[in-house]
């Protein structure tokens, strides 16, 4: 029988897990709308900031032993200059905002509400710091006709809504990462959300998600 377990890592625990959560990342954001062209060297040196952080960590899901999903965070004010710079000024301050870095799951896992899961767990981790008033995510954007759109691509704007958080349309950064078949890195615009700790009730039971992917952004 298939079974399915949720853990939250810390400091070494994540390190023990970094090759697995590469390889995760590699594999997701090979999708589209990321289409990214990952290697591991890069995505190991990325996620030990995980491990290193302060308060940092990861949700991950695992189907007998073998993790399968994660969603990994950290505080905003630790994340990259380009990450925090739409934060500069905000009404979202860095140093009482959080960062939920990537949501991830291989497909055959979407839609069974494991997402509602990983949210849940990561955002009463993030609640029990007492050190945080939001959470924000970003999420890239892509022209309605772009060229490698499946057309059977669904935006994941109505699950984030559906998780209680709000599109932040003026909080943009500017990222640049290399395409499958590209040869150089190209920027790339993310637009935020955002929700405030206060609202942390607002998720949801299922929602009807035909895939699951976030932000590549580190």
């Amino acid at each position: 029988m298939t079974q399915h377990t949720f853990d939250i890592l810390t400091g070494d625990e994540i390190t023990n897990a970094i090759d697995e959560i590469a390889r995760l990342r590699i594999d997701i954001f090979a999708e589209y709308p990321y289409l990214y062209g990952g290697c591991v060297s890069y995505e190991v040196e990325y996620l030990r900031k995980f491990a290193n952080t302060k308060q940092s960590f990861m949700v991950v899901m695992k189907d007998q032993g073998k993790i399968v999903g994660g969603l990994t965070g950290l505080p905003l004010a630790h994340e990259q200059p380009a990450v925090r710079r739409p934060f500069v000024n905000s009404m979202y301050p860095l140093a009482s905002t959080f960062y939920f870095s990537e949501v991830l799951m291989y497909p055959r896992y979407r839609g069974n509400g494991y997402a509602t899961t990983m949210f849940k767990l990561a955002e009463q981790f993030v609640s029990q710091l007492c050190s945080y008033n939001y959470i924000a995510l970003a999420t890239v954007v892509r022209e309605a006709n772009h060229l490698k759109r499946p057309h059977s691509y669904q935006p994941l704007d109505g699950m984030w809504q559906h998780f209680g958080y709000k599109p932040l349309a003026n909080h943009i950064c500017i990222m640049d990462w290399r395409e499958h078949g590209d040869e150089q890195e190209t920027a790339k615009p993310l637009m935020f959300w955002i929700k405030s700790m206060t609202n942390m009730g607002s998720s949801k039971g299922l929602f009807p998600a035909a895939t699951l992917l976030m932000s590549v952004v580190g």
